[in-house]
């Protein structure tokens, strides 16, 4: 056995009315783009219908009996907004009286300080009663809300982001610790002494220290694990349904300890376990490993991964597939991408993007990326078989050494920039080592002291931890232990003990397969490309804000005589649009994304300038996404630079070209007129195939895009993208000549932006990058005004030529 089937599913965010047409036909989409079903995630969720009301149920239960007609899984995300717990303020308003405490230590004189607790009104992560509250009116609110044959149908819950206080942490913004005032009780009933005096020993290093801050620590996970996962496990077991959540920060150790404790407690708690894997390239291959050994220890037979939140709108086929094969190389066999929006309002479009599959350019190509995932997916060593070593994760030493002021460093999104205090330390350690093994092929599992100390059984030549067994152990530096050395009896029992200096010697280096692809290939005779100009075009409309609040913006015209046939498009409504000092009779066309308004010729063509002057809505978006269109080609009055290998930049202004050329040069589509398109170009050449080629596959040099879809003679090969650019021949393919055309996908960023990041597109996209203010999704050495004077272009084109290669093995 090899691989996993994976499974995809899109959390859906709900930030408009309820439409049920317009909610089954996305359904629709987002099942034909190939998805096996969806999380329904209220998100900037206007209230229309009131969330949780009696007409917003009886909706709800029609989408899903229609999902249950299409045979799609339906989740409901618990929450409106998040992290969860809240029920979008109700738990609050029902139970004023809560709030969440924390303590943090107040230097003194020389080595003088004191205690100072703090307080806020909010709902706290180790309330019972609060998480009870939420229960009734969430989880019994769909249940009885909902037609039976509705929530019958519903396949689970999914919880988001619920640490320590209230789900947002406190450790890393401010260097205090949570505080609940029933912690005193419960240390002292587990302990036996009062924690009161100790909890200096929280942030200062005098006698017995260690010992404190592991117990503390563990309190607090436990008290998170009892306050919240355990009632809504309970729950979602009771009333047959399925149980899913991530923690917030998982990447590290270091970083876990702050908001959750310890994920391996947590998560072994929860039906089908998950983490939330951020971004758009792999990251370490620690934290998707946790989530692996939990499932498969606890017997689960899935695990999730909520997958590229705040990725970007760069996102390509390329990028995914990779993203997608480094998660489910780690036994990771369900995916929620991150996230499809129900519409792309401006707000939509700068929250954490991307929208997967709904809004991406290339959304054409899904079904053929997603079944070239499973394919390569099917080959992946089967991690179900037996480990060759489990890792001991030092949780309780990097418990035993934190400090929280130390904390403060860290990037609070992603967990870098752990400082090399002795707990940091051992933590990027441990980090360390976990790539080392995985560099060396090594088939690897996760635990921590705790877990082998509570849940391990010990027997001859084994340690067992619930469904699986280990013959060989590795401890990570700092591991710390309670009642005796694990060593010893691990040692004693016949079991293999490693440490991080000599586990190397252990396992021979790894050696190739030997299964390597060879290629031969060969160049066809073939004409060059021939590029043709789209009947469409689009610029982005980059307004400047008046003192009144309007926004303007103005494009310099060629030749506007020509010019017809133009139309503004906006993502959100607006009160006035004003063209050439002329007020438009704003006769709205409603399309996919937003509002199409056409613009008269006549207020055009008798003007060398295009003046766009809008006025917005007093309750609305103050700065909506918008763009001209229409046939035209768009030039930048300054040249196009480098910004790197992937990207040109340039400072404008753009001017709109009236005659569109009939070819162009496909080499760069970009400077050619289309810095801003969202459609694909026909490319087209003649080529040549001579007798007895043996050819299996085609391939194409030179492609510059995201995805391209092939046609030969009229025949449809398919989709290909990079880094392969790839696809089989028909087996019935002769000798002859024929018409190859391709039409070539821009990146998604090009429409969407945020252009004048000074970086342009990253791999990681937040909110304030539109607004240009600097946050943790930036460069440490970014400016502190994140928004330039470039705007920046993914590369677009095609200038190479046409392989037919033989493969053989």
């Amino acid at each position: 056995m090899r691989g996993n089937r994976l499974k995809f599913l899109s959390l859906w965010a709900i930030n408009d009315t309820l439409n049920l047409v317009e909610l089954n036909e996305q359904l629709d989409d987002i099942r034909s783009a190939g998805m096996s079903g969806v999380i329904f995630h209220p998100r900037f969720y206007p209230n229309e219908p009131a969330y949780m009301s009696e007409t917003y149920l009886n909706i709800v239960s029609e989408l899903i009996l229609y999902a249950k007609s299409v045979e799609m899984e339906f989740w409901i995300y618990d929450e409106n907004g998040w992290p969860s717990g809240t029920a979008g303020g109700e738990v609050l308003a029902r139970r004023p009286e809560s709030e969440c405490q924390w303590l943090e230590w107040v230097p003194g004189e020389g080595e003088e300080g004191r205690i100072v607790f703090g307080s806020k009104s909010a709902v706290s992560s180790f309330d019972r009663g609060a998480t009870d509250t939420f229960l009734a009116f969430t989880h019994e609110g769909y249940r009885k809300g909902l037609t039976a044959e509705a929530f019958d149908y519903v396949t689970g819950f999914f919880a988001d982001e619920v640490a320590f206080l209230d789900g947002h942490g406190i450790t890393v913004k401010t260097g205090a610790v949570p505080w609940d005032k029933r912690f005193a009780k419960l240390y002292h009933e587990k302990y036996g002494e009062s924690i009161e005096p100790l909890l200096q020993l929280l942030f200062t290093e005098d006698e017995g220290y260690e010992r404190v801050r592991v117990r503390y620590w563990e309190m607090l996970t436990d008290a998170l694990i009892e306050g919240f996962y355990e009632p809504i496990s309970t729950w979602c077991a009771t009333h047959g349904k399925r149980f899913t959540a991530h923690l917030k920060g998982e990447e590290n150790p270091f970083f876990q300890l702050s908001y959750s404790g310890s994920c391996f407690q947590v998560l072994k708690g929860i039906e089908s376990p998950m983490i939330d894997a951020l971004e758009r390239y792999p990251g370490n291959n620690f934290y998707p490993r946790i989530l692996h050994s939990v499932a498969i220890q606890q017997g689960r037979s899935d695990c999730f991964a909520e997958a590229m939140g705040g990725g970007g709108w760069g996102v390509s086929p390329e990028s995914f597939t990779n993203y997608v094969m480094w998660l489910a190389g780690h036994g990771i066999n369900q995916f929620i991408f991150h996230l499809n929006q129900y519409k792309l309002k401006t707000q939509a479009i700068q929250d954490w993007p991307p929208s997967m599959p709904s809004h991406m350019t290339w959304k054409d190509a899904f079904p053929a990326l997603l079944q070239s995932v499973q394919e390569k997916a099917a080959l992946l060593p089967d991690l179900t078989g037996k480990p060759q070593l489990l890792i001991v994760t030092p949780t309780r030493g990097i418990m035993a050494a934190f400090n929280p002021l130390d904390s403060m460093q860290m990037n609070e999104h992603n967990g870098s920039n752990v400082p090399d205090s002795k707990s940091g330390e051992r933590s990027s350690k441990l980090l360390q080592l976990v790539e080392e093994c995985h560099e060396a092929g090594l088939h690897y599992e996760l635990s921590e002291e705790r877990v082998i100390g509570e849940d391990g059984i010990i027997t001859e030549g084994k340690l067992r931890i619930g469904f699986r067994e280990y013959d060989c152990v590795l401890m990570a530096e700092g591991c710390r232990w309670d009642g005796g050395d694990m060593v010893d009896k691990l040692s004693l029992a016949g079991i293999k003990v490693l440490s991080a200096d000599d586990w190397r010697s252990a396992f021979p280096e790894r050696q190739l397969s030997g299964n390597e692809i060879a290629e031969v290939s060969s160049n066809p005779e073939q004409t060059e490309w021939i590029v043709d100009a789209p009947q469409n075009n689009q610029v982005f409309i980059e307004f400047a804000v008046t003192a009144n609040g309007c926004l303007q913006a103005e494009f310099p015209l060629e030749r506007p005589e020509r010019l017809e046939g133009l139309s503004i498009f906006l993502h959100d409504p607006v009160k006035e649009i004003w063209i050439n000092g002329q007020l438009l009779a704003i006769e709205v066309k409603q399309v996919v994304g937003g509002f199409t308004v056409p613009i008269p010729d006549e207020l055009i063509q008798s003007n060398t300038t295009l003046q766009v002057r809008v006025v917005p809505l007093e309750v609305g978006q103050s700065c909506p996404v918008a763009f001209i269109q229409g046939g035209f080609a768009v030039k930048s009055l300054s040249p196009y630079v480098l910004r790197d290998e992937r990207q040109w930049m340039t400072k404008g202004p753009f001017v709109l070209l009236t005659t569109m050329p009939e070819r162009l040069d496909g080499t760069d589509l970009i400077s050619s007129g289309f810095p801003y398109a969202g459609l694909p170009v026909r490319a087209a050449k003649t080529v040549r195939i001579v007798e007895g080629s043996g050819s299996s596959f085609i391939r194409f040099t030179g492609v510059i895009a995201d995805a391209v879809q092939v046609w030969l003679s009229g025949k449809e090969l398919g989709w290909c993208w990079g880094p392969d650019w790839k696809l089989p021949l028909p087996s019935e393919m002769s000798a002859g000549t024929y018409k190859l055309e391709l039409l070539l996908y821009p990146s998604t960023f090009n429409v969407y932006g945020p252009h004048r990041h000074v970086d342009g597109d990253r791999y990681l996209t937040s909110p304030d990058q539109y607004r240009g203010v600097k946050n943790f999704a930036d460069r440490p050495d970014a400016p502190e005004q994140t928004l330039g004077k470039y705007s920046h272009f993914v590369k677009w084109g095609i200038a190479g030529d046409v392989e037919l290669v033989t493969a053989s093995i």
